[in-house]
């Protein structure tokens, strides 16, 4: 009973009390609006990005083998001349993967006419445009027929098409690859340029095969794409993957890989990290924000326990211990830490939901920012409250009513 009778006299202080409740309240309020915002923003960007890559056509469920040791996008060995289309088959062989990719790639000028661009040209199979999800807005993808014949067919991005065609329509038309003229069978979907500057637009198909006898001439690959029947199968597949490559290649223990893997969690790292950096930094800002709440916490609640000397002897005289005035007060920082926790929480939801229907930052509400707040402003409460609530209780009964 003890505890809820102090628990109300806490409420009761606060409420005689409102101009210092209100200036306790704002600190944290601050910090906690601040913090929910940035949290908002961290999970927004995170989800814009993961769509993003899965509009590009690199979903949960599959992941690229690129040849070359090394991380992410920067291979560490030059010995990038070790896949093959034997891999390719292997891999395709195990039972958590349903499609499979070989791909070369090789960036060079291609002309039409007076028009020229310099673009990525892939030499990719059938199924790529299966793996990808990536349409066809005019004209027909590659076929079984064009890699058996070793057509030389060509598939642009939208990029390309714009830049050596300008309005006119790209299908049947003739463009020079090297030495030799492909005639263009279809034109791709256009993405657009993601955030971080790449244009995914910026390519050119043509059949694997031809790519090797043709363009290329040469037998390995660039990377190869797997997708597996669930998302939930990429690890063990990845797995399954390095084992079988570092087999065919007759890696030794003590051997690093020779290839490199790409998720779309990975992506999202790489692309993300400059923002994270910042989430990190701002998320810093608003804890110092929150610590500096806690002071004015504890400084306001000590400048009011001087002006209420005669409340705590009174209170005293009537047989209240000190541990009644030390949870008084500590019970008075923690609802004040909370108070400023709830409306900081609606400020910064406000602001979260502002911006994103403004398209000014994408943002995504969770429920992070609830549980860290709580924790946050229980714990900025009990540890700025405490010296105030102690000093409360320290004072003389006789002194404090004689004051």
């Amino acid at each position: 009973m003890r505890i809820f009778k102090n628990f109300g006299q806490a409420l009761r202080g606060l409420r005689l009390n409102r101009g210092n409740t209100l200036l306790m309240t704002i600190g944290v309020m601050i910090g906690i609006a601040s913090l929910t915002v940035i949290v908002a923003i961290g999970f927004g960007i995170k989800v814009k990005v993961l769509d993003r890559i899965a509009n590009l056509g690199f979903g949960p469920e599959s992941f690229s083998v690129i040849a070359g040791g090394g991380k992410m996008f920067f291979s560490r060995s030059k010995n990038t001349t070790s896949m093959s289309l034997q891999d390719a088959e292997d891999l395709l062989a195990l039972p958590t993967v349903r499609l499979v990719v070989p791909r070369q790639r090789k960036r060079m000028q291609i002309i039409n006419k007076k028009e020229f661009t310099n673009t990525r040209v892939y030499g990719v199979t059938p199924d790529w445009q299966r793996a990808r999800g990536w349409h066809v807005v005019d004209g027909v993808f590659l076929s079984d027929s064009d890699m058996d014949r070793k057509r030389k067919v060509v598939v642009l991005g939208a990029t390309p098409v714009r830049k050596l065609f300008k309005n006119a329509d790209p299908i049947g038309k003739m463009v020079r690859l090297q030495n030799n003229f492909y005639e263009v069978i279809g034109s791709l979907q256009e993405k657009g340029l993601t955030e971080s500057g790449y244009d995914p637009d910026d390519r050119a198909l043509i059949p694997l095969t031809t790519s090797m006898a043709r363009l290329t001439r040469e037998r390995h690959l660039h990377s190869i794409k797997v997708v597996t029947l669930d998302a939930s199968q990429v690890p063990e597949t990845m797995e399954a993957v390095k084992h079988v490559l570092r087999r065919n290649h007759s890696l030794s223990i003590l051997s690093e890989d020779d290839f490199r893997f790409i998720t779309p969690e990975g992506i999202m790292e790489w692309v993300t990290e400059s923002a994270q950096a910042m989430n990190r930094m701002l998320i810093l800002i608003s804890t110092v924000s929150l610590l500096v709440g806690g002071v004015v916490i504890m400084n306001i609640l000590l400048v009011s326990i001087r002006e209420r000397v005669r409340e705590i002897g009174i209170r005293r005289c009537f047989g209240a211990r000190k541990s009644d005035i030390t949870l008084q007060f500590l019970f008075e920082s923690v609802l004040v830490s909370l108070l400023g926790g709830i409306l900081g929480i609606g400020l910064g939801l406000s602001i979260s939901f502002g911006l994103q229907r403004f398209d000014i930052l994408p943002t995504q509400v969770t429920w992070e920012p609830f549980a860290l707040s709580f924790v946050f402003c229980t714990l900025i409460g009990l540890v700025f409250g405490i010296h105030p609530a102690r000093k409360a209780a320290l004072m003389s009964p006789e002194e404090a009513i004689r004051s």
